[in-house]
Order: C-alpha cells, then structure tokens, then sequence
C-alpha cells in the first residue's frame, strides 16, 4: 500500500520523522547521490525527480517537493562564490531586474506544471523529458567536457570584465534564452543549471564568469518555483527539507571530486541508477 504522503504535512515532528524514516528513505540517499552530482557539473534533478516517483509522490506534490530540495541546494554554491570573490561584479540593480525576471518566468512555468492537462499525464510525461535531459548530459558530459577548463582549477583573474557581461547579458535572444530555461525550471526543473551554464558559454562568456552567473540565476529561477508551489499548498516541506539535508551533505562530499576520473565514474553511475528508476516506474504501466 502506498503512503499517504498527503497527510504528512499535519504530522506532528516526531511523527514526521517517523513517517520519513520508514517510506522516504531511498530520497534519502537518491538526494546525497544527487547533490554530490550537482556540485560536479548539474544534473541531481535527475536522480531526484525519478526517486519521488517511485515513491509515489501524489503528481500535485511532485514537482513543489523536488523543488523545496534543489532550491535548498542552490543556496551554497552563490555563497561558495561570493566568498571566492568569483562573482562578476554587476551593479545591483542588474542584478536585481535579472533575478526578479528569472523568478517570475519560473513562477509562470509552476502554475503551469498544475494545470490538469499535465498533472494527469504527469508520470509519463517525466520519464520522457528526463531521458531528453540525459541526452544532453551524456553529451555535455562526455563530448564537450575535453574543450573546457573545470572551474575549480580557476581564480578571479579568469572572470570576464564587467562590460563583456553586460553587453552578453542585455542581447535579445540571450534574454529569450535565460526567460526560457526559467520557465522550464519552474515547469520542470532537471538539468536547468546545464543549460544554463551551456547559454552562457555560448555567449562567450569564460567558464568562471558562466558558471557563477548559472549559480545566480538557478537560484533564482529555483525561488520564483517554490515561492509560487509553496504559497499553493504543493509542497510535502518535511520531505522536501530532509531531503534538501541530504542533498546539501552529498553536495559537500562531491567538492572534492575534482579530478576528471572522479566525475566520470560518478556521471556513469548516476545515469545508470536513473535509468534503472525511470524503467521501474515505467513497468507499473506495462
């Protein structure tokens, strides 16, 4: 018998981790793989995401839960580079219009995510986008991983200048670019801090420099979502935080994963384990 994941926000504290400790377990460790994952390059969502399916997440919850974990999760790394002084240093009101603008696209992609159409259709429609998304990671991964600098070995000499930054960030269709992927991540999520960094470098922006600026505008994307699932009621905030735990703990470990063997053998394992969780939840319709 499923678990009545509904009734979990009402339970008392002892009575969550209870609940917790006896049905989200396997979240527990899907969300340290994940964060370990995500601090070598993005891609947690997909460990995540197929985890809280097989646990049987009601489909209105799904999404707001997975949400309350990355957004969490996010949160580090911007602190991580505002300590390194790694961040480019845009005028706040730059920044401020970007960050709002980032939110509210991905505030419309989550009301948009809770529309019937797609809530009823919802546990197809995942497997197939995350199978996308591990189409792009595959090659980001594995193809274009020999033609850029891994961040960790960089310092704040490798930051673009502030006007090169500017110029890229008030393009058109880099706008178009960054309203898009928000919205995507408030609609879905997996793979957006990918695609993000992949906008930025074909911007032309150094690695240092794109990778701090996804940072920003993950977080905020990852805000403007959970901001709207939060205040309508579709997040289970006991699991989403024990999970963010969790996350946050592989997060750490995953920092010093730096070499390029390490990551391989990380990347390989974590597109195993999702396909193997995307073909057990697929076989409930078979």
């Amino acid at each position: 018998m499923s678990p009545d994941w509904l009734a979990l926000n009402s339970l008392s504290f002892l009575d969550s981790l209870v609940f917790l400790a006896t049905h989200a377990w396997p979240l527990f460790i899907a969300a340290g793989i994940a964060g370990l994952v995500d601090s070598i390059g993005g891609g947690g969502g997909l460990i995540t995401m197929p985890t809280l399916l097989n646990l049987g997440v009601p489909a209105p919850l799904l999404l707001g839960s997975n949400k309350c974990v990355s957004t969490i999760g996010s949160l580090p790394a911007v602190l991580r580079y505002r300590r390194a002084k790694l961040l480019p240093q845009l005028p706040w009101a730059h920044w401020i219009r970007l960050f709002i603008g980032a939110a509210l696209c991905a505030t419309l992609g989550a009301w948009l995510s809770q529309q019937k159409v797609i809530l009823d259709n919802l546990h197809f429609m995942v497997p197939i986008l995350l199978f996308a998304v591990m189409g792009f990671m595959l090659k980001r991964w594995f193809w274009d991983e020999r033609q850029r600098q891994c961040a960790a070995n960089l310092g704040p000499a490798d930051i673009d200048a502030v006007h090169p930054i500017e110029v890229a960030l008030k393009r058109t269709w880099a706008r178009i670019g960054i309203a898009g992927i928000a919205f995507y991540d408030g609609i879905f999520g997996p793979g957006t801090g990918t695609f993000f960094l992949s906008l930025f470098e074909v911007l032309g922006l150094k690695t240092i420099s794109a990778n701090a600026i996804t940072k920003i505008f993950n977080l905020a994307s990852n805000v403007g979502a959970i901001a709207w699932f939060g205040f309508n009621g579709k997040v289970l905030w006991p699991l989403g935080f024990a999970g963010a735990f969790f996350y946050l703990c592989g997060n750490y470990i995953g920092a010093g994963l730096v070499l390029r063997r390490g990551q391989g053998l990380v990347r390989i394992v974590v597109l195993l384990a999702t396909s193997g969780l995307l073909i057990k939840h697929l076989l409930r319709y078979v």
